[in-house]
């Protein structure tokens, strides 16, 4: 097959796609109820946690960290191996909240030490969409089909997207990548995003991160009219801190977030990417 024609073959089945996908469409990603129940205010209980939290003061270098708790002088902690062992998150500025970890065998000794002044904020990752699975067309298809798109069509559809999380006071968090505007784009587009976690709350324990997402449940009868979202905790450990940069490692797999200015900034090109195609409609 020459590749003119295996090209108007290309945008032979995305035509079909569009136009099978066309009688699904929705008014809406999602209705105003499901909003109301994936926002609703949840709680989370965090146990064993054996962190000190704390004001970071003056004197604080590479090899001691002091810290204020809120109640006497403020404390002097050597972290001079958790320093060689990369187990100092962020650089402590004098004002700052932190958490550390003592060592249970020597307490004159900080083992882990994070500015979690420094750890809120908008961190994400880029994502790019995968071609849906279409009927009797392999993943080796699906790649050439991709490598060999004209690249219009390529601008049109893989649009890089902007995933992470907010994190705010009051162990506050909130989502980013979530488009809530209401289009039929999921269902007419040959190409689809990963699912958006719904973070919602966040917390510290034993020097790990916990971040809390909520999903919704199906009722347990016909006669139940909503059901309580399903809370999932994510448990991810520190690799590195700066003010622009953060990686987390997941389940054995690094993460590499950058920091953004907040989650409508990053969620930006998505938005008009999709107001795009909205026009072509």
């Amino acid at each position: 097959m020459q590749k003119k024609d295996f090209i108007f073959s290309i945008m032979l089945v995305l035509a079909v796609v569009l136009a099978m996908n066309s009688c699904k469409r929705r008014s809406q990603i999602g209705s105003d109820n499901d909003d109301t129940l994936m926002n609703q205010e949840i709680e989370v209980e965090v146990k064993g946690d054996s962190m000190l939290y704390g004001l970071s003061c003056d004197g604080s270098s590479d090899s001691v960290v002091v810290i204020w708790l809120f109640g006497g002088d403020p404390v002097t902690y050597s972290c001079i191996d958790a320093k060689r062992e990369g187990r100092i998150i962020g650089k402590p500025q004098i004002g700052d909240w932190i958490g550390i970890l003592v060592n249970p065998e020597d307490t004159t000794e900080a083992t882990f030490v994070i500015n979690l002044d420094q750890l809120k904020g908008t961190w994400t990752y880029p994502v790019l969409p995968v071609m849906k699975d279409l009927q009797n067309m392999s993943r080796r298809m699906q790649k050439r089909m991709v490598e060999d798109m004209p690249d219009s069509v390529k601008r049109t559809y893989f649009v890089p997207r902007e995933y992470g999380f907010t994190l705010k006071r009051s162990h506050n968090a909130q989502a980013v990548g979530r488009i809530r505007r209401a289009t039929s784009l999921e269902d007419d587009s040959p190409v689809q995003y990963p699912k958006v976690k719904n973070y919602r709350k966040w917390y510290m324990l034993n020097g790990r991160l916990l971040l809390a997402s909520t999903e919704r449940m199906m009722p347990l009868s016909e006669n139940e009219k909503s059901a309580k979202p399903k809370i999932t905790l994510d448990t991810l450990d520190f690799v590195y801190m700066d003010e622009d940069s953060l990686i987390l490692m997941n389940h054995g797999q690094r993460m590499g977030f950058h920091r953004k200015e907040n989650a409508m900034k990053a969620n930006a090109a998505a938005i008009k990417a999709q107001q795009k195609q909205d026009e072509k409609k």
